[in-house]
């Protein structure tokens, strides 16, 4: 199929196509679609596509260069060729149709960097992944501790106050028992003391 400006260039013999097909190419940004001789006359004619300027400029330098070596016949561009033609430009008697050009090797080169650039980031991607998936593994069983430190700690903490308040709680029992047994010491000390005023008096009787 068609998509660009056509040209055409018809010459007479193989050497003078091949003069023509090599300055077109080198002189402007067109695609070389192969060349198509005619049964028993001798004459060439190669086929280029591209944009129509570099067509026109490119048909015009090969005519040039094919006129030293042998004789132009006649030479054609087309800027919008309707895709009918494609049958007829693109027919099987094209020697070269298909063969790969220095731009479709390019393209492919381009797009192999493309594909290979892709799949390094894509392994970088994953070997990011991967690692970070490992640093979480790494930092679970600190963070497990950590929590595990803090309940011990609650633990602790809740222990220290039970123990605080039952202190509290048997401080004023302990006071009690103080109390009650200074209470006794002193009934025992007043007691001692009337025996001890009693005895002179039984004396002086």
């Amino acid at each position: 199929m068609l998509t660009n400006a056509l040209g055409e260039i018809e010459v007479l013999g193989l050497p003078a196509a091949i003069e023509a097909a090599d300055v077109a190419v080198k002189s402007a940004d067109v695609r070389l679609i192969g060349y198509e001789t005619t049964d028993g006359a001798g004459m060439v004619t190669v086929k280029i596509e591209g944009q129509v300027s570099s067509v026109q400029s490119a048909i015009a330098a090969a005519r040039s260069a094919a006129a030293q070596v042998s004789k132009v016949f006649a030479v054609s561009v087309i800027p919008r060729p309707n895709t009918q033609l494609g049958g007829v430009v693109l027919s099987p008697a094209t020697v070269g149709l298909g063969a790969p050009t220095s731009v479709d090797q390019a393209a492919k080169q381009a797009a192999k960097q493309a594909a290979e650039t892709k799949a390094v980031a894509e392994q970088e991607q994953q070997s990011a992944t991967e690692s970070k998936a490992v640093a979480e593994q790494e930092q679970t069983p600190v963070a497990e501790a950590k929590t595990a430190a803090d309940a011990d700690a609650v633990t602790a903490e809740q222990a220290s106050e039970a123990g605080e308040g039952a202190e509290a709680k048997k401080s004023p029992a302990a006071a009690g028992a103080q109390g009650a047994k200074r209470t006794t010491s002193r009934s025992s000390s007043q007691k001692k003391t009337s025996v001890g005023d009693d005895k002179p008096q039984a004396e002086k009787k």
